[in-house]
Formats: C-alpha cells, structure tokens, sequence
C-alpha cells in the first residue's frame, strides 16, 4: 500500500486561551481519498482545515499534541509557503484569499510566485476557469464578484497550483443550487484525472454522496464516527445527535426499515419499499384531501418599502449592470424572498435599499419617505440589513458588546440594553458565548451574531442575505423560527 498523504495520530488542539478545538483525533488518507468533514457549527471542522494546510500554527495560534504528517512532513516545522507547494485550501470565507485587481491576476498570483512557466500558468488558468464556470470574467475585479463567484474565483485559484492534497471549507455555501451541481461534478473529474486527497467540510451532507468515499464527523471537537462514507450515512441518530442533518432517504429508511442493509438508497428504491410495505399490510396510507396553503392576505395593509425603476451598474470598463429596471412594493408583515443565481444582483438591490448603494436611476421610498436624502444610519434605524458576510459588520470584544452596540446608538437606558441584548444572544442559541471575541466564533455562529446585532434594535424591515449560509440544520431552523415569530 502507498504512504499515506495524511496521518493524524491522538491530535489535539487548543487555542489560546485554552479554546479546546480539536481533541484526540486520528485518521489516515490515501492518494484519491476524498474525506467529508460533517459537524454542527463549532465542531472544529475549520481547525482541522488549518491544521493540515499549515495555517495553524502560521497564523493561528494554540497549542498542539500528537502527531500530524502532511506527505511526511509536519507542517508545524515549516513556514507557510513550503506547505502552500504541495496542498491549496479554500477557505469558509474566500473573500479572506482573493487580493489581484482581476481575476487572471488573481489566479496566476500562486505559480508566479512558485516559479511556473508562463505559458504554463495561461494553460492551468483557462483550465480552472472553465472547471469552475467562470470564464469570461478574467478582467473582472474578484471584490465585484458575487458571493457564489467570489467562491469560485478561490477554489480556481487553489486549482492552479496542481496540488496534491486540496482542503476545501464549506466549498458551496455560497453557490445556487445549480452551481454547487457544476462546481461537485468539476471536482469529482479533478480529483479523478489528478488523483488527489481531498478534504471537505460541509453542512449540505446529501451533495456528497457519490463524491467522497470517507467520512469523518465530529462533535465539539471528538471523531464520533469516522470511516467509509454509507457506513456513516446509515448512523441517522448519531448524525442527528451531533448536529448533523441525515439525507432525507436515509432517514426514510432508518424510520421505515430500521436495520435493513439490502436496500437501495435511491428515489426508486424508496417507491419501490413503499409499494412493498403498502402490498404487504405494513404500511399504510391515509389519503387526505389537500388545498392550497392559506396565507394571510396582506393586500390592504400599507406599503413599507416601494422601489420604483430602479438601476444600478458597477464601474468598470464597460460598466457592470447589475440591477434593472426593478420595481417591487414590500407592505406590512410581508415575508419576501428575492430569489436568483449567483450574480443575478440580490445582493446589490439589498444594498440599494439600505442605502449603501446609491442607485443613478429609480426611487427607494421608505413609508412614503425617499431614503436619498437620508444617512446610511438614518436608514439603519428603520431597515435593518444583515450582510452575506457577517465579518463586515463585527468589530466589538465581545458578542455582547456587539450587540449592545446598535442599541447604545439608539440612546437606550443601561439596563434596556442589558436585557435586549441579552435576549437576542438566547434567541440565536448564542447565551453561552456572549463574553466571547466575535472572531473566535465559527463563521455560521458570526453570522447568527450578526442577525442578532441587527434584530435587537428593533428594525420595521429586516433584510437577511444568504442567512443560511454556512449553518448547520439546527441553525437554519432557528433563523426560521425566528422570522415567524417577527413577522
């Protein structure tokens, strides 16, 4: 059998101060193994990223013991630019690894850097292009990206540099549906053709069934299950237990045929037991006339926000326009959702509500107000935004102080702003870290941080962008429940 291309032996990690993160993990990969990092947020999925790609202990502090061995070699006893020859990571937020003033730039920065031929480099950067979808957009500046592409343009940029072992956090949080389909299927050909290792980290367990051929999961730190990927898969309530939501046919099965190994694990392999057990007398099925879903009617309630022609372009050359011609009328308790792929300008319409974009044409009312003469924060107090990355708008010591911090603003009393703030943290599951640094927290828990900050103060409009990105399912449902009860 081949070296391993990763062997972890009895690792545990701590950051200072003693932030337990990683505790007594041992795995070993292969050549051509892909291994699924599945866990709840916090459950050191990103540690473990770190830990193998050389950025603990480079940039991130802490305290390890045991063993690490990245193609032999500990990355703890090298500098960063030794281990970035032979293994590329992306990171949860690529935003944090895109610099270049274009995207051509941005992706031949690392074989530049590492010597490779120039013609060389032009052929692995039309290559990565095309793998992730994104040519075309090599003059385009990776900050106009949108976030979908923003995490393409990172994981072409890991691709250039032919590594052997690619770690990938939450590589699709940001992708649509059919992007996170391309993105997979690209990847799946890569590892093939190239024989990679690959790690990946995610919350969406059902995308990488048929992908990856291991699987390791973790729960505040601990491997509770590690081992080939549908032996794990079938572990439904250890899954749940660890904040891991089980594919929906897996859950089936385990509810419907408890202990069954024989069966397929398929759509078809569900209609067929269905049909079985229905035959057989073992199921049955009760028949209830369904209507379509009443809602509340919110036709006669005044209009909060009116958006009339509204456009709006990026500078460029040509310029990139990104909204058209858009009109949309939001009233009363109105739950709305703004759907699109990656790049069709939700993002950029959101900003223009809130006034951090300044559209050249169409008018944004609030109550029948136009927000144009308004300040960023005269707008804040009445339209609440929570950004898709959640980094740009923590900057507080603590999750309490975060917070606090809007509410201090609106000139609330002391001990209003104690127990407001103080309510919001319990409310997003958040009660236990309020006296912890905001960037200590996983990405999913800034996120919930950041919709915490910004319900407090007690907005008419709540606008979320991309609010599930990177939860786990516990999270997701808590942000549901949370916009039903302020509707």
């Amino acid at each position: 059998m081949s070296q391993p291309s990763v062997r972890l032996q009895d690792v545990s990690f701590t950051y200072d101060p003693d932030v337990a993160a990683i505790r007594d993990l041992s795995l070993e990969l292969y050549p051509g193994d892909i291994l699924a990092v599945f866990g709840a947020n916090g459950a050191g999925k990103s540690t473990l990223c770190y830990l193998l790609s050389g950025i603990i202990p480079n940039i991130w502090g802490g305290t390890r013991i045991g063993e690490v061995e990245v193609f032999g070699e500990d990355p703890w006893g090298h500098p960063l630019h030794h281990s970035a020859r032979n293994r590329s990571i992306v990171l949860q937020d690529p935003e944090t690894q895109l610099f270049m003033p274009n995207l051509q730039l941005e992706l031949a920065f690392a074989p530049a850097n590492f010597g490779v031929p120039r013609e060389e480099i032009l052929v692995r950067l039309a290559w990565a292009l095309k793998t992730v979808g994104l040519e075309g957009l090599e003059s385009r500046n990776p900050k106009a990206l949108s976030g979908g592409q923003k995490q393409r343009a990172a994981l072409a940029s890991a691709l250039t540099m032919l590594p052997g072992l690619l770690i990938l956090d939450e590589p699709t949080s940001q992708l649509d549906p059919l992007g996170s389909e391309s993105v997979l299927e690209a990847l799946r050909a890569v590892v093939t053709q190239r024989d990679l290792t690959t790690v990946i980290t995610t919350h969406k367990v059902g995308e990488v069934e048929g992908l990856a051929n291991r699987a390791l999961v973790l729960d505040q730190g601990r491997a509770v299950l590690y081992g080939e990927l549908d032996h794990v898969l079938d572990q439904v309530e250890r899954l749940e237990q660890a904040g891991v939501q089980p594919p929906a046919l897996r859950r089936f099965f385990h509810l419907v045929a408890p202990g069954r190994t024989d069966l397929a694990v398929t759509p078809e392999g569900a209609a067929e037991e269905v049909r079985k057990m229905v035959g057989e007398g073992r199921l049955r099925v009760h028949a209830q006339p369904v209507g379509p879903a009443q809602a509340t009617s919110t036709a006669d309630l005044p209009p909060v926000l009116q958006i009339e022609g509204l456009s709006f372009s990026y500078p460029g050359n040509p310029p990139v326009l990104a909204v058209r011609e858009v009109d949309l009328t939001i009233r009363e308790r109105e739950f709305v959702a703004i759907l699109g792929q990656n790049g069709s300008g939700k993002t950029t319409l959101v900003k223009c509500m809130v006034g951090l974009n300044r559209p050249p044409r169409g008018r944004i009312r609030f109550r029948g107000e136009s927000i144009t003469g308004m300040s960023v924060g005269q707008v804040a107090t009445r339209i609440g935004l929570v950004l898709q990355n959640p980094d740009y708008q923590l900057f507080s010591v603590s999750a309490r102080a975060e917070v606090a911090f809007g509410l201090e603003n609106l000139g609330r009393r002391p001990e209003e702003i104690e127990g407001q703030a103080e309510a919001a943290l319990m409310r997003l599951g958040l009660q236990e870290h309020r006296d912890t640094f905001p960037f200590r927290l996983s990405f999913g828990d800034r996120r919930k941080l950041a919709v915490a900050a910004t319900v407090a103060m007690g907005p008419e409009v709540l606008i979320l962008d991309e609010p599930t990105t990177a939860q786990d399912y516990r999270g997701r449902y808590q942000l549901a429940d949370l916009a039903r009860e302020l509707r």
